[in-house]
């Protein structure tokens, strides 16, 4: 057995500071779109995460030894991320490139993004298995145009596109088919854009990016939503609380910051102050939780773990994209709540959480598995408010987006201690 992390709760009241990484999504898209302007462009707050710093050491790498004669190899590891923004970005580097991740990354699709670069005769072959990585890509010059895209499986496909848009000759047009997922993760892109310079005609079905130059600006990266919502978890699982969520403001350009009004259905007040967000728990919480996630998929395993926690079932929409993150989060989700009494179950598209036997939440001999999955482990950890104690395999996944969250917990009470 590796290494793994005993967590006790010494209250089950709250109070104190939970502070957040800053968002790697808006730091991998600061990013690529500094190396896309010649590194003109000055980021602030370049998030810690181990996806943020795999994509950096990436792009350094690349700008440092530049294209020879041989395919050069770019590994992101397991940074989903910084393999579908590479893919846009190194069709368009001349040069050879082999991208390749760890074993997981070369059963997460990217079919259809490379469909789309090679529609505006990007050259893109698979070196190993037909749709998945790794690519071999013979970077050049693309003139743009139209692209038809399937908009139900990853909006970072869309963004990777739409990031390397404005410095094609033709620019870009997009035409969004299916049910569109993610979609404030393209806003999010968007809204990037528009920070250097970059104007878009943006419809429900249509996007278009003209050709044009970035400006040089400064983007300063704001705290993560999606992080907030463990700490949204921790509260709605005490028995009172009020926490502190440094520099978290409401006008972020994230849409992950409707984590505040699910968490109102299931305990949670929030109210923005000078300092930032105050977290208070509240007794008004519903006995039936319904939610769509397919603008906001990340946040979905604090959720339905909280309800776990709370003895609340649900119907669940727009969970379609989790079977092809860091695991199969649906499978995995059910496999380790069903210790503690709940499934979770796919019916035509819906998801159920339901009660199966006597909800038991207190299991401290029991190890949790985290499947090399951060959300996993995060989601699972605050459920401790409810046990004597929680014992979770691989503590250094969270390191993916959330580096300090079990010195975090520790920050605010909790007895953390890692065994070998």
């Amino acid at each position: 057995m590796g290494k793994t992390v005993e967590i006790k709760s010494n209250t089950k009241v709250l109070k104190g500071a939970f502070r957040l990484p800053y968002s790697k999504s808006e730091s991998n898209r600061a990013l690529i779109l500094k190396a896309l302007n010649g590194q003109n462009i000055k980021v602030k707050n370049l998030s810690d995460a181990e996806d943020t710093r795999q994509l950096n050491r990436c792009l350094r790498m690349i700008d440092t030894c530049g294209a020879s004669g041989l395919p050069m190899v770019v590994d992101v590891n397991n940074a989903g991320t910084a393999m579908r923004f590479l893919t846009a970005y190194l069709s368009i580097l001349p040069g050879k490139w082999f991208l390749t991740g760890c074993d997981r990354m070369k059963e997460r699709p990217v079919k259809a993004l490379v469909d789309a670069l090679n529609q505006i005769g990007a050259e893109i072959e698979y070196a190993e298995n037909s749709g998945f990585p790794p690519l071999l890509i013979h970077g050049k010059d693309l003139k743009g145009g139209h692209i038809q895209l399937d908009a139900s499986i990853s909006s970072q496909y869309i963004s990777a596109l739409l990031m390397i848009a404005p410095t094609l000759e033709y620019g870009l047009k997009l035409n969004l088919e299916g049910n569109f997922i993610s979609r404030p993760y393209v806003l999010m892109t968007l809204s990037m854009l528009k920070n250097f310079g970059i104007y878009a005609v943006y419809s429900e079905r249509e996007i278009i990016v003209p050709p044009q130059k970035f400006s040089n600006n400064e983007f300063f990266v704001s705290p993560d939503w999606s992080a907030a919502s463990y700490i949204y978890e921790l509260v709605a699982l005490s028995e009172k609380a009020e926490v502190l969520i440094p520099k978290l403001k409401n006008d972020s350009i994230q849409g992950d910051k409707v984590v505040s009004k699910i968490f109102e259905k299931l305990g949670v007040l929030s109210e923005f102050t000078n300092e930032g967000l105050k977290l208070m728990k509240t007794n008004d919480l519903v006995d039936f939780l319904e939610f769509d996630f397919v603008d906001c998929p990340d946040l979905a395993q604090a959720v339905l773990a909280t309800c776990v926690g709370l003895g609340i079932e649900g119907r669940l929409q727009g969970l379609q994209s989790l079977r092809i993150k860091e695991t199969d989060r649906i499978a995995k989700m059910n496999d380790e709540f069903k210790i503690f009494g709940f499934s979770l179950t796919e019916e035509n598209d819906e998801y159920f959480l339901k009660k199966e036997k006597e909800v038991e939440i207190n299991k401290p001999d029991h190890l949790f598995l985290s499947y090399e999955d951060h959300r996993m482990a995060m989601s699972i950890a605050p459920l401790v408010l409810k046990a004597e104690q929680l014992k979770i395999d691989d503590p250094d996944v969270v390191i993916k987006s959330f580096p300090d969250f079990w010195k975090e917990m520790e920050n605010l009470g909790f007895n953390i201690r890692f065994n070998e």
